[in-house]
């Protein structure tokens, strides 16, 4: 792909990373009754390790994670593993009774947000280097990375999308047959952006106590009040987030060489 990179941004060396890790993930027991998901392996490294390592490898040194169960071994593993970025952890205690946004608002109020642009991306996911450097071509200064091909089940985050393009909706509850396709988890947002993002997502936790709801609903909302994101078709890429044994299984058969 011959991609117009935008000035600065073409290997991420602009943009502070945001990993959500906090979850514990109950559906993938026994396998994570001791261990974060993110640290299980897939291949010759673990699921968190690869992201960092292909992350890394285009300029982005600059990272914030979220832990929450077994934090402290999400913490060794990284900063053992990878010496030469720099870290910033941040612990969400109510990781059992939260959801995403509320790490998300956590991660936000813990940098000068608006300062800079965030790559935000979960910590479950599975994918080729080539799909982070897909969404860093974009020049559009708000994007997230959509699944276009293959079935969209019910428990996706699906989205919608208007008449010129851009995103509408996103929801878990949306008809498949009224999506254009899956939201994979893998988001950049615009230093102004990421200012009204963590406005949202502190009113919507703090004020409104919507504490176990995604972080998709506060997208929406920015979207309402101005803030146009765009998808970037990911097809043809490899894209994976881990939930199931099913999950994970099938990972390790499509990922042997990671």
């Amino acid at each position: 792909m011959t991609a117009n990179w935008p000035p600065g941004w073409r290997k991420g060396s602009d943009i502070r990373a945001v990993l959500l890790a906090a979850g514990q993930a109950t559906r993938l027991r026994p396998l994570t009754d001791d261990c974060p998901k993110c640290l299980l392996p897939v291949g010759r490294e673990t699921i968190l390790a690869r992201a960092v390592r292909i992350l890394g490898a285009r300029g982005m040194k600059e990272f914030t994670v979220v832990d929450g169960f077994r934090g402290d071994m999400i913490r060794r593993a990284l900063t053992g593993h990878f010496p030469e970025f720099d870290f910033t952890f941040v612990r969400n205690e109510d990781y059992s009774t939260t959801n995403n946004a509320w790490s998300l608002m956590l991660a936000c109020n813990s940098f000068d947000a608006g300062d800079e642009p965030i790559f935000l991306l979960d910590s479950d996911i599975v994918f080729e280097p080539d799909v982070i450097d897909r969404i860093l071509a974009e020049k559009t200064p708000n994007r997230l990375g959509l699944r276009t091909t293959g079935i969209v089940g019910d428990e996706e985050i699906k989205v919608r999308l208007d008449s010129t393009g851009r995103v509408v909706d996103l929801s878990k509850v949306m008809p498949p047959a009224t999506a254009a396709g899956e939201s994979v988890g893998l988001e950049v947002f615009s230093a102004p952006s990421v200012r009204a993002l963590s406005q949202v997502l502190n009113k919507r936790m703090k004020t409104e106590n919507r504490i176990n709801e995604y972080y998709e609903a506060s997208f929406v909302e920015m979207i309402r009040s101005g803030h146009d994101i765009l998808p970037v078709d990911l097809a043809g890429l490899r894209c994976m987030e881990i939930d199931t044994l099913e999950d994970l299984t099938a990972a390790r058969r499509e990922f042997p060489e990671s």
